[in-house]
Formats: C-alpha cells, structure tokens, sequence
C-alpha cells in the first residue's frame, strides 16, 4: 500500500515535471520569436537616429561656417569619449558651407567620397549593431563639383545626402 502510494506520487510529479518543461518550452519559443521580430524595428529605429545624427552635424558644420566668416575649413569642439578631454575636429565643408571633402584628399586614404563625408559627419564606423552601412556615391553630370551619398543598410533602409544643398533626406525602406 505504501509503495503503491509513494509510486503514485513520483509518476504524479515526473508528469507535473514534463509539463512544466513543455510550458516553459512554450514560453522561451514565444519569447525568442518576439525578441527576433522587434530586432528589424530596433534596427530602423538605430539608423533613423543616426540619419537625424548625420543631419545635426551637417546643420552645425554650416553653421559654424557661416559664424566663422565662411573658411573652407570649419573647427569644431567637443569632447572625446575615451579620455573626456576636449578636442577639436576639423571639418572640410564645399564653396556653399555644406559638409563635404576635397576629391585630392581622397586619393591618399583610399576611400570614397561619401565615406570619407560619412567619417567627417559622424565620427564613427560605418556600422549600426550588427549591420554594416554601405556608402554610395550617385553620380549626377549636372552637380560634377558636389556629391550626393546614398547610406543604406543590407536589409534596404537608406538616406541620402546632397553636399550641395546639405540636405539630409529621411530614412526610406522596404515599408516606406
């Protein structure tokens, strides 16, 4: 009688176990499965906060240029992250006050145009969590002296940026 009833209660709680499990199971799939679809909305979040990024540096560069008597090279202040100590970049900016870079200084770091506007403006590699940002620089015949960079991540999310208005468009997508 007594291992009868003691039998009873272990197969009792192996099955209260594997229920618990399976539930738990259940929950950690829901989880994971709401974790991964949020994942493409905290990326377009990320890359619209760094194209309104981008946009604030570029309004501040020019004007910066406009205070400072319109140099083509614009100093700005602030403080680097590592040390906390302040230091000032310099920034090249076109004939109109825009951010932008000399195609001869290009030469020499091996990089595009719009890589080299990208560095400029944001200080940063060209990445967002674990997404790369691409720079391509779309070639227009009628503004030859300006460049106008498209930044744009694999999953299709881009802004561009026109050095000779310094406009800064905002971030178009698959759902846009």
């Amino acid at each position: 009688m007594q291992t009868s009833k003691s039998s009873e209660k272990r197969e009792k709680s192996v099955a209260e176990f594997i229920l618990v499990i399976i539930l738990l199971g259940f929950l950690m799939k829901l989880f994971i499965g709401y974790y991964f679809s949020q994942e493409e909305n905290i990326t377009k979040a990320g890359f619209k906060t760094l194209a309104q990024n981008f946009k604030n540096t570029v309004v501040v560069v020019h004007a910066q240029w406009q205070m400072d008597n319109r140099p083509p090279v614009v100093s700005l202040s602030g403080v680097a992250k590592q040390d906390k100590a302040a230091s000032v970049v310099r920034v090249s900016v076109n004939e109109k006050g825009w951010l932008d870079t000399e195609r001869s200084s290009l030469v020499k770091h091996n990089i595009t145009a719009c890589e080299h506007i990208w560095q400029l403006a944001m200080s940063m590699p060209m990445s967002l969590m674990k997404f790369s940002v691409a720079a391509i620089e779309i070639h227009n015949e009628r503004l030859s002296n300006y460049h106008q960079c498209r930044y744009i991540l694999s999953t299709g999310d881009y802004f561009e940026y026109y050095s000779a208005t310094g406009q800064v468009t905002q971030v178009y997508g698959n759902d846009n």
